[in-house]
């Protein structure tokens, strides 16, 4: 995975944190970065923090788990810093870094941006667990 000179976007999760993952990815070299988080302010803050010559630094509230909001993601790095080359998830429980080179040229971008970022965040997040289901007027003992 290259990361010198790609533009590189960071959506947080609930419970994460976009943080050290944008030190990283500034300390090694990205030409830019687009930083969502959930709760407004944060991003922007560290995008204020993080913002330098040769790599600027955007910040927004966003929830990825809102399709319209990925494609303005999508849209407000390319306006601000360029085509994306990496998308990345950061939740509770670790990270996840999609490569859009790795995206077929034949189908459409966003949509399997969508479907990179749905895969992206259950590899992130464990899945809750459902509760087991009885038949009617039984209960499940503990």
């Amino acid at each position: 995975m290259r990361v010198a000179g790609a533009v590189v976007v960071i959506a947080v999760l609930e419970g994460g944190s976009g943080a050290d993952l944008a030190r990283r990815f500034t300390a090694a070299g990205a030409a830019g970065l687009l930083v969502a988080d959930l709760h407004p302010g944060v991003a922007e803050d560290l995008a204020t923090e993080l913002d330098r010559p040769g790599c600027p630094v955007v910040g927004v509230c966003s929830d990825i788990h809102q399709p319209s909001d990925v494609a303005a993601l999508v849209d407000t790095a390319a306006k601000h810093l360029g085509p994306i080359d990496l998308f990345c998830i950061a939740g509770p429980d670790g990270e996840r870094i999609v490569s859009l080179d790795e995206l077929p040229d034949h189908l459409d971008p966003l949509a399997e941006l969508l479907a990179l970022v749905g895969e992206a965040i259950s590899e992130v997040v464990p899945p809750q667990r459902r509760p087991v289901q009885q038949p009617s007027g039984q209960r499940q003992s503990a």
